[in-house]
């Protein structure tokens, strides 16, 4: 593999070609392509071109040239011409093969050409299958992970000499691919803990704060409701006392010759609202 790997990507695709033969149809149906592009359908219909029963699979040549060039949205948006399509424009791997020939498009073509395959989907694949040991459920997965399989020291070797070519460095060892994962969640998980405490600190301070306004608020409230009514303070009377202690108070000081009972004081006042009650009880106070 490390071969394949120190080829250009011309002669890399030369070698798999003579490796496995060209094939036979082409990725996607001439007239389907067509009509997709006028509007006529939503799909492509897909060629015959599929090996993944024998582990292997199809790449666009011109991936070099073209981004996403198998993606319907991209093929639309792109105006992609079918003659990237054809035949005689694909080629088979096994996924080592077809990994390699991503960092190939990096190394020789604009680095988002090959690197979304590589990085987002290649590379972890290699990764998942062989040093992870991760077997996929669809059976033409676990066809195409048999077909290249490696053991978990050969799999870090292969992807370290990828990511050199690449001017990255990688891990030596499998022991230091787990080590390193660990580490990272480790530190993942540090971070959101430590998110998650300065959330709590500036919730409790602002909680602290708004506590505080709010108190200074009760506290104005407070001074200027005993300014307007001075007699309530020494009485206990503030403004949340309720509707039945003001009248209670209001018949222990002018209605007890008036009415027979509270209740009838409190039927006869119903009308009146909590204001009004708190200047009459304070008039009454400051005449006794």
């Amino acid at each position: 593999m490390k071969k394949l790997l120190a080829k250009s990507y011309d002669e890399a695709i030369e070698f798999l070609l003579k490796k496995y033969g060209p094939s036979q149809y082409d990725y996607f149906s001439e007239k389907s392509y067509q009509r997709f592009m006028n509007g006529e359908i939503k799909n492509i219909t897909r060629g015959k071109f599929t090996r993944s029963g024998e582990g292997l699979y199809c790449h666009h040549i011109d991936e070099i040239k073209v981004l996403k060039i198998s993606d319907q949205l991209f093929i639309k948006e792109n105006n992609i011409p079918f003659e990237y399509q054809r035949k005689e424009r694909l080629v088979y791997c096994d996924l080592i093969e077809h990994t390699i020939l991503h960092v190939l498009i990096i190394k020789e073509a604009p680095p988002e050409l090959g690197a979304i395959g590589y990085d987002a989907y290649l590379k972890p694949m290699i990764e998942e299958w062989y040093v992870d040991k991760f077997i996929p459920k669809p059976e033409w997965m676990k066809v195409c992970r048999q077909r290249s399989f490696l053991n978990d020291d050969e799999a870090i070797l292969i992807v370290k000499a990828m990511e050199e070519a690449l001017g990255r460095t990688y891990h030596d060892t499998p022991f230091d691919f787990h080590e390193t994962r660990r580490r990272r969640k480790e530190k993942i998980k540090e971070e959101i803990e430590e998110r998650r405490r300065k959330w709590e600190e500036e919730w409790t301070k602002g909680r602290e704060e708004r506590r505080a306004r709010e108190e200074e608020i009760q506290k104005k409230q407070m001074e200027e409701f005993y300014r307007t009514y001075p007699k309530f303070k020494s009485k206990g009377i503030h403004p949340q006392t309720s509707r039945v202690k003001l009248i209670n108070l209001l018949y222990e000081y002018k209605y007890n010759d008036s009415f027979k009972n509270k209740k009838e004081l409190e039927a006869a006042l119903k009308p009146m609202i909590k204001d009004k009650l708190l200047r009459e009880l304070h008039i009454v106070l400051e005449s006794s």
